[in-house]
């Protein structure tokens, strides 16, 4: 039998991969008021010691209604259901870990930590590395680091957020070492 030609070839490489992301989906957390909070909760156990903001969903927050994620303050984070429910698109559980990362930015307020672009957005991400690990270890969750980390990458944007692998170097730095890790060296 034949190989199929570079163009069949990728038009089934195309299709598998709508056919994994469609599985992804399906099988996605919905993302409601209780999930968010209890998120917080969660991350709360980790990162609490740090910093204690209240999670804001689909309100003003931060002066305008979020339609992404955002902490405005040390006190407050700001996030969008439709944003969170996009970011689990990715696989399951991606939320907690946009959550972290915005309870990491509540830290660098808090500790008035100031990098220039893209670090603070890095450090950010490192942050959100390591509660997706203390999710998996002391949570029980099952590890959702690696679509956490295709969300992040494909958030990138080579200006403030910084590149893909700088994205993807972050979020596992943070998921193989610590928090402290995260705070005390960049």
């Amino acid at each position: 039998m034949s190989q199929p030609s570079s163009p069949m070839r990728r038009r089934l490489r195309i299709a598998a991969a709508l056919a994994v992301a469609a599985c992804a989906s399906a099988n996605a957390v919905t993302v409601t008021s209780s999930y968010v909070q209890s998120s917080a909760s969660e991350i709360s156990r980790l990162l609490g010691g740090y910093s204690q903001p209240r999670v804001y969903l689909n309100a003003y927050a931060c002066g305008e209604q979020q339609l992404s994620a955002m902490a405005c303050s040390p006190y407050v984070i700001s996030v969008g259901s439709n944003f969170l429910q996009q970011q689990e698109a990715y696989g399951s559980y991606v939320a907690k870990f946009v959550l972290a990362h915005e309870w990491g930015h509540t830290i660098q307020f808090n500790y008035g930590i100031r990098y220039q672009a893209p670090y603070q957005e890095l450090q950010a991400d490192c942050v959100a590395g390591s509660f997706a690990k203390y999710a998996e270890t002391s949570l029980r969750y099952p590890s959702f680091i690696e679509a956490s980390v295709r969300s992040a990458r494909a958030a990138a944007d080579y200006g403030t957020h910084g590149t893909p692998s700088q994205r993807d170097y972050y979020a596992r730095r943070g998921y193989a070492t610590s928090t402290n890790t995260c705070l005390n060296s960049l």
